[in-house]
């Protein structure tokens, strides 16, 4: 209805106004029109609307009904559970009485047996402790799983025993076999590759002339990164290359001692222990030594030409002299200056030879007070708890003091045997100096 007086109304002022311009009443009717597509559009999307507003409210008294059914099932189940849970409750109750009357009853009936297979578990888990890390354990891989499920049994089977049993008898062949296996071993670039190896019972295990040591997470074996001098290890080829009997190093402790043995510090790190102090020591005997032979090669030379007929040799130096001068008096003051020369010559570098030699132990005694003062300070600090803390002043203390007496005792020696040797030339040239000035004065 007010569709109807809207556009009445609008049609009675666009007659009223039809008089002003065509364009005018163009506009209004464009209006107009516009108007009552705007009216239809609402009309018609209001409908919509509804329609959608019944259909949601349907659709939830729908879902309400099924909630509820939900609901009543959930606690339905619940129930059902609940009741379940009693009887699985009772249910356990009754089976652990009878697992405990059942237990009672095989201790009373293993009796002996029960002492049997509880020796068979301890055996089965010492033999396990002591073979973990054996280096035959790549010849038995399924050993240590064997022995933990033996290990864990109550009551053991005649299979178990007899597996126990051969378990045993096997690990004591391998005890004297001298065996050479094909088997993984990783290499410096950490990469698994099949290598050669020779079993020396359960003691030892090598590769070539090279200690090897067991890598159970990776199922191989690894070479010692340090091995020990060659005086041990060329033991291995020489039984190798023998038909007979032949002397091998072994550890009888399975790699204990062999560790031990390997953390000694070589040469250069027990030099490197006495730290500053300790490479100068060794520079200056390592110098000295050098000059005193560089000397003594010298003197040898210088000998041997005094023996020679060379146009050198110091006695045609002494016999022109003696023809030249006829007054006994000069020669004998010529002859002094060129004993006093030759003596010089002889005796250069000499005294520093001794100097070192004198030098290498107070440097010694010098690291041995600067190590001494470093431990009373880590005493200070740490306390006396922890004798590693002190090891490092103790260790420079001691070996300054080894390196400088090691270095001065061929040093004195050397200057010892040049002092000897110049002695000796020099008395030679005396004695040739005498002979000639005995025959000019004649």
């Amino acid at each position: 209805m007010k569709k109807y007086i809207l556009t009445t109304a609008l049609l009675i002022s666009s007659l009223t106004f039809a008089q002003d311009t065509s364009e005018v009443v163009t506009e209004n009717q464009k209006r107009v029109l516009d108007i009552n597509d705007l009216i239809s559009r609402i009309e018609v999307n209001r409908s919509t609307l509804s329609r959608v507003d019944e259909d949601r409210i349907n659709d939830y008294l729908r879902k309400v009904d099924k909630r509820k059914k939900m609901l009543a099932d959930a606690k339905w189940l619940l129930t059902k559970e609940n009741n379940r849970n009693l009887e699985l409750e009772q249910t356990f109750a009754d089976y652990e009485k009878e697992l405990a009357e059942l237990e009672t009853e095989l201790n009373l009936k293993l009796g002996v047996l029960g002492e049997l297979f509880g020796v068979a578990r301890q055996m089965a888990g010492e033999l396990k402790a002591d073979t973990d890390d054996s280096f035959n354990f790549s010849e038995n891989i399924n050993r240590s799983n064997r022995l933990n499920e033996i290990g864990k049994v109550k009551v053991h089977s005649l299979t178990d025993l007899e597996d126990l049993w051969l378990l045993h008898l096997t690990e004591i062949a391998s005890s004297g076999e001298v065996k050479k296996i094909n088997t993984n071993i990783i290499n410096r670039d950490g990469d698994l590759e099949e290598s050669e190896l020779t079993r020396f019972g359960p003691f030892n295990m090598v590769k070539g002339k090279k200690f090897v040591k067991t890598d159970i997470a990776n199922n191989a074996y690894r070479v010692l990164s340090k091995q020990p001098e060659r005086s041990v290890t060329s033991s291995f080829n020489k039984h190798e290359k023998s038909d007979s009997y032949k002397v091998a190093a072994i550890d009888p402790t399975r790699g204990f001692l062999l560790s031990l043995y390997l953390d000694k510090p070589s040469t250069f790190e027990r030099v490197a222990q006495g730290k500053t102090i300790g490479f100068i020591i060794v520079l200056i005997g390592v110098f000295g030594i050098l000059f005193s032979f560089y000397r003594f090669y010298n003197l040898y030379i210088y000998s041997k030409e005094l023996e020679s007929n060379d146009s050198l040799n110091v006695y045609k130096n002494i016999d022109k002299l003696s023809s030249e001068n006829s007054n006994i008096e000069n020669l004998e003051r010529q002859l002094d200056e060129l004993l006093l020369t030759i003596s010089g010559k002889l005796s250069w570098g000499v005294n520093w030879i001794k100097f070192l030699a004198a030098v290498a132990p107070l440097l010694g005694l010098l690291g041995t007070v600067i190590g001494m003062i470093e431990t009373f300070q880590a005493i200070t600090v740490f306390g006396t708890g922890d004798p590693k803390q002190m090891a490092g002043g103790i260790s420079q203390a001691l070996v300054t003091t080894m390196l400088g007496l090691i270095f001065a005792a061929p040093l004195l020696g050397m200057y010892t045997l040049l002092s000897e040797k110049i002695s000796e030339i020099l008395q030679k040239i005396e004695e040739h100096v005498a002979l000639v000035l005995a025959k000019k004065a004649g």
